[in-house]
């Protein structure tokens, strides 16, 4: 069995070979020794099955690390630690031991599009690759079997190939600036809605708006939401704090409000407004990057896919034509962890 391991900056999640998926949520920026307790079990929940572990990164720019580099070799000694010669995928797209990280660390750098887009590659020769996840969108453009997204993130973010909004974790004063509130249905006498400025403070998340909307349920509401401090250690029912309601309340302080104010209706424009700018930041980006290369279709995964396939319907694409979802083919949880299992699967067939 071989596992690939994508550690990210709040979640690590695992995929095996096999196609057994795993995502644990370990906030390094709270306590990256965490990251050992995470590693520690999946190490005892695969033992001695394992022939071989690969390993992709996000979290080095955690800012419980002082540089890039410092993270990347944290996080490369932390894994070491636990697991017998780990592999280490790097900015060429070859797999490293620990040794070849110390000498080049930013080469290992925020690799796991990388590793997705090289397995996706190898099966669909031209098209837009697109990863939706939980706190960043990736668009990688593959012509002729060849990937030609920019190596760093810092490019990626000038060409439009990394979008740093997600499903989850995405503060939504990131997105917007403005919103339009339809008030209660009881109260809606004037011909127009108010459009107002957005607060900046950390009230609600786009896992909020998803959850209102129905695109996420609360067992996938797998990060911490904006208010869970209050329900900490005081209520037994402190899941209630990802409820519906309680999302929405979240949403309503947005625009320094609350549900007695602007009731559901107020909340739920909210959210459809959230999803809106995600969509139309992601057709943007696709639009550019085919007129640039001239390929049509879209590869879609993550658990963000409604958001790109909805990104290709906006661009007139025939979805049933353009538009393949691999939660489709390898199921939602391989889809949901796509570069931890493009990591397994890369290593396997470079044993075998």
């Amino acid at each position: 069995m071989f596992v690939g391991i994508d550690v990210g900056g709040a979640n690590t999640k695992i995929a095996t070979s096999n196609r057994l998926v795993d995502s644990l949520y370990a906030p390094l920026w709270q306590n990256k020794d965490t990251l050992y307790a995470v590693l520690a079990e999946v190490k005892q929940k695969f033992g001695s099955e394992i022939e071989a572990v690969g390993v992709v990164m996000t979290g080095e720019l955690s800012d419980c690390f002082e540089t890039k580099r410092d993270g990347v070799l944290e996080i490369k000694d932390m894994v070491s630690s636990i697991f017998e010669a780990p592999q280490f995928f790097d900015t060429s797209g070859t797999f490293k031991d620990g040794c070849e990280v110390d000498k080049a660390p930013s080469s290992f750098a925020s690799t796991n599009w990388l590793a997705s887009a090289t397995f996706i590659a190898e099966h669909y020769k031209d098209a837009i690759f697109v990863d939706v996840g939980s706190t960043t969108t990736d668009v990688i453009p593959i012509v002729e079997g060849e990937i030609k997204a920019s190596k760093t993130d810092f490019e990626r973010l000038e060409s439009g190939e990394l979008i740093y909004s997600g499903i989850l974790r995405t503060n939504i004063a990131a997105l917007l600036r403005k919103v339009i509130v339809s008030k209660q249905k009881q109260e809606q006498e004037a011909e127009c809605s108010p459009c107002l400025s957005v607060s900046s403070e950390l009230f609600a998340i786009t896992a909020d708006a998803y959850l209102v909307l129905g695109y996420i349920t609360e067992e996938e509401y797998s990060c911490e939401s904006p208010n869970s401090y209050a329900f900490a250690g005081l209520r037994d029912d402190a899941a209630a704090e990802k409820s519906k309601v309680s999302a929405m309340r979240r949403l309503s302080r947005v625009v320094c409000s609350d549900l007695e104010e602007i009731g559901e209706d107020g909340a739920i424009s909210i959210a459809e407004q959230v999803k809106r700018v995600q969509v139309d930041e992601l057709s943007n980006s696709i639009r550019r990057l085919r007129e640039k290369y001239g390929v049509g279709m879209i590869v879609s995964a993550g658990i963000g896919d409604f958001i790109a396939k909805e990104a290709t319907e906006s661009l007139n694409l025939n979805v049933n034509d353009r538009f393949i979802s691999l939660s489709s083919i390898y199921g939602k949880n391989i889809s949901a962890t796509f570069p931890a299992y493009s990591v397994a699967k890369l290593l396997e067939i470079g044993r075998s």
